[in-house]
Order: structure tokens, then C-alpha cells, then sequence
């Protein structure tokens, strides 16, 4: 950092103001965070959650803009998903608090303090909002969990950890060699987000269950209800939103064009026909069931180069409330 700055108080009405102060002794009595003077202070941001309830973030984007950016990269999403393709059992875990387990530097702490109508505290525990938590956080768990990833035994993606097994005596096994290490770091799990043994799991968004995945009925159900856009930002969340499946859709990118080229500075905001269009195929693809099947490492094995030939195809999937649809199946093609 190069100067210090303090921002003004963010105003909160009395109610909100309980819920800051609530938030505030919660995180004092776990030793999240601690009273500062610290010459740098930001702002805070009341957040909605459902329930009518707030979460209490900082705004650290003046931090931001001086921190040295940590470079350890996330994984990719398709690379955890087919590290899952021979299993059959899953259990999910989910790390309370994640960013929470790690501690801030003690020179740094500084660094992280934020204001509110009561008085000045930073944070002792890494918070939410800066632009290193990510990577500082994934790379602490990869510390801790790397022997077991390395045997195949946890995969992790954030605060997110699955378990596959070929079977629920195999699961129960891992599950207990990872408990004893969740437990020897004093990390927190947050159980009713947890999924234990199972043959159908959510997991980052999909649905994974014995050698396929499919987009979860949350996330189609988003797309299905999406308004057709009136602005940029809009746009870009559609793109967002739909872009993390691509993987379903056949030709994705030439689908899309039409809506990419809004986002173009040279390009005016007009949702023509072309725009609609898109939008509106976009939706059905995606809301129409697609699941993709996982290859095995077998059949990988026969392959010279690997070429993704998305191929829409019609055929019944007669389990649970899933018969009848319209699948989109994922092939591979091998060269000739």
C-alpha cells in the first residue's frame, strides 16, 4: 500500500444497524476479527440473503487495486467433473466459513480493516472481497488435502469437497480418512449442505450420477426464467449464466454470436430479431434436459486425438420424473 485512506461510514438504518452490530459480536467472540486504528479503513456493504436477512461484506476494491495478485490457479470445472466418471456412490462436503480457516498475516491485518457506525475492526481470519482470498484459500486446502487427492480419495473445488466411490462400503471409508484430517485442521463442515453416499449428487452446479452429468434444476430453472435482456449487464449475465454449460450445446459460440457482439464498446445496444433468436435457442437447449456421458478411461485409451463431436440426439431416459426428453449427448470421435 502506498497511502492510507479511510472511507465514510456507510448509512444504516436501525434495523440494519442490528444486524451489523449482531454480525460484528459474532465475529469478535470467534476471533474473526478484532478492534483496529489501523490508518486504512473501508467501507462496508449490506448484502441481501432470503429471508429478508443481510450479510455483512466489505468493499475492498481501493485494496484491491494495490494488492500483489496471488497466481495459484483454480481448477477447471470439466477437469473436476471427469475425475468423477467411474464412480457410482458420492458424498459431498461443504467447509463452513471456508475463507475463515486461514489466518491473516499479522503485518497485514492492517490492511483489511473496515468501518462501521460503532467503531474500526480488522479482520484475523482472511475475509471475503479481496482479491487474493480465492487463491490464498485454495491453496490451503490443496495443502492440507493433497496426499488424499493424490490417491484419488477427495476432490476439491473451493470450499466444495466430493468423495467418489464405487460403492458405499468404499465410501465409508474415505469418508472417515477424511474426517480424520477435516478434524485434525479444526476445519468446520456445514451439514445440511452436505450429500452422504449417494447415487445422485449436485455437485458444482450438475447433477452427477453413474458415469453422466446433467446442469442442476436450479440452474436450468434460472436460465428458463431469464428475461430477454435490456442491457449490457444484462447480457453479460445471460452469457455468464449459460457459457458454463456450453459443454451441452453444439456450436455454442456460433449460437451466441449475436449476443457477444453486444458486448462489443463499437457495437449499439439493439436487441434485434438475430438478438432474440439466440436468446431464446440458448434457452431451449439447455432447458431441455441435455446430460453428457462421461468416456471411459478405456475407451480414452483407443483415441490418437480426442475430438468433441457434439451431437444432438433423440432417445428416452426412463428414470425418475426424466422420461421423454430431449437429450443432448456428448460423443467422442475417434480419427480415421
Amino acid at each position: 500500500m502506498t497511502y492510507p485512506f479511510i472511507n465514510e461510514l456507510v448509512a444504516c438504518r436501525f434495523q440494519k444497524k442490528q444486524e451489523v452490530n449482531k454480525q460484528i459480536q459474532e465475529w469478535l467472540e470467534q476471533g474473526i476479527i478484532r478492534s483496529s486504528s489501523s490508518e486504512y479503513a473501508s467501507p462496508i456493504v449490506l448484502v441481501k440473503k432470503k429471508g429478508n436477512t443481510t450479510r455483512l461484506c466489505v468493499d475492498y476494491r481501493k485494496v484491491n487495486r494495490k494488492l500483489v495478485k496471488d497466481r495459484f490457479p483454480l481448477p477447471l470445472t470439466d477437469d473436476v467433473l471427469d475425475k468423477l466418471q467411474d464412480a457410482k456412490v458420492y458424498t459431498t462436503l461443504d467447509l463452513k466459513n471456508g475463507f475463515f480457516h486461514v489466518a491473516v498475516h499479522e503485518e497485514s491485518r492492517k490492511f483489511t480493516s473496515f468501518v462501521v457506525p460503532d467503531g474500526q475492526y480488522e479482520f484475523n481470519k482472511v475475509p471475503f472481497g479481496l482479491s487474493t482470498s480465492t487463491s490464498v484459500f485454495q491453496r490451503y486446502v490443496y495443502s492440507i488435502f493433497r496426499h488424499l487427492m493424490n490417491k484419488g480419495i477427495v476432490i476439491i473445488y473451493m470450499d466444495d469437497l466430493i468423495i467418489p466411490s464405487e460403492d458405499e462400503v468404499e465410501g465409508l471409508e474415505k469418508l472417515k480418512v477424511v474426517l480424520e484430517v477435516v478434524s485434525k485442521y479444526g476445519l468446520e463442515i456445514k451439514l445440511k449442505k452436505c450429500q452422504f453416499l449417494k447415487r445422485n449428487v449436485e455437485f458444482l452446479g450438475h447433477i452427477v450420477e453413474n458415469g453422466t452429468i446433467r446442469p442442476s434444476p436450479a440452474k436450468t430453472l434460472a436460465v428458463k426464467r431469464f428475461p430477454v435482456p435490456t442491457n449490457v449487464k444484462r447480457v453479460q449475465s445471460f452469457l455468464g449464466l449459460t457459457s458454463y454449460f456450453r459443454k451441452f450445446i453444439p456450436e455454442y459460440s456460433k449460437i451466441a454470436k449475436p449476443l457477444s457482439d453486444l458486448l462489443r464498446k463499437d457495437h449499439p445496444f439493439t436487441m434485434g430479431q438475430d438478438k432474440i433468436d439466440a436468446f431464446e435457442k440458448l434457452k431451449d437447449l439447455l432447458t431441455r434436459c441435455p446430460v453428457l456421458l462421461f468416456s471411459s478411461k478405456e475407451e480414452q485409451q483407443n483415441y490418437t486425438q480426442m475430438q468433441v463431436n457434439m451431437v444432438m440426439v433423440l432417445y428416452y431416459y426412463k428414470q425418475r420424473r426424466m422420461e421423454s426428453c430431449i437429450q443432448s449427448t456428448i460423443c467422442l470421435k475417434k480419427r480415421v
